[in-house]
């Protein structure tokens, strides 16, 4: 477990830091300060990461993030501005993948190699993850404001809740075929030996 914890962590660290750097980078930009106020507009990992979900990868090989908090009622397009807010995570991490399987295919020394492979699984991983329509992840805010007659929903009282159900999930294998379906996908993308 802490071999693999440890060939995560630089793919967790990167993933988690810009994806909610993203969230709070965006919810700035289009008129909510909150996260600002937080400190959270900020690419160190310190202010991002959480010190129970970061533990949580050496022990259970699972880690997360603390969550940006986004005020909807301080946009002016709500629902919209909440939508890109929420989508900037998950693209972020696309982003990341994007730029390590870039990395991967320059075939760089090997420890840059193992960074970029950690960060290009993390975040590939990430951004599946966080399109599940789970509270407290992404998903959970982006899928209410496309769909007609949901509403975002904005309260935390489940979410310690709703994490407990998500790693009951993950252990059980209940979304195993979705998240090894898009690793299979992404992995025919690698440079091959």
């Amino acid at each position: 477990m802490w071999k693999t914890a440890l060939i995560l962590l630089p793919g967790l660290v990167i993933g988690l830091t810009v994806h909610e750097a993203a969230h709070a980078i965006s919810a700035r930009w289009l008129g909510d300060r909150t996260a600002e106020r937080m400190g959270r507009v900020s690419l160190n990992p310190l202010r991002h990461l959480s010190p129970l979900g970061t533990l949580a990868l050496f022990f259970i090989g699972f880690g997360w993030g603390k969550p940006v908090i986004v005020n909807l009622y301080n946009f002016k397009k709500p629902k919209l501005y909440y939508l890109l807010s929420s989508l900037a995570g998950p693209a972020s991490n696309l982003l990341l993948c994007a730029i390590s399987l870039g990395v991967l295919h320059l075939r760089p020394h090997w420890v840059i190699e193992w960074i970029a492979t950690s960060v290009f699984y993390i975040n590939a991983i990430l951004a599946v993850i966080n399109l599940l329509p789970v509270p407290p992840l992404d998903g959970s805010k982006i899928w209410p404001c496309l769909i007609p007659g949901m509403r975002p929903t904005i309260s935390d009282k489940w979410g310690k809740i709703w994490i407990v159900i998500l790693l009951v999930a993950l252990y059980s294998g209940a979304i195993d075929g979705v998240i090894g379906r898009t690793l299979t996908v992404l992995t025919r993308l690698l440079p091959t030996s």
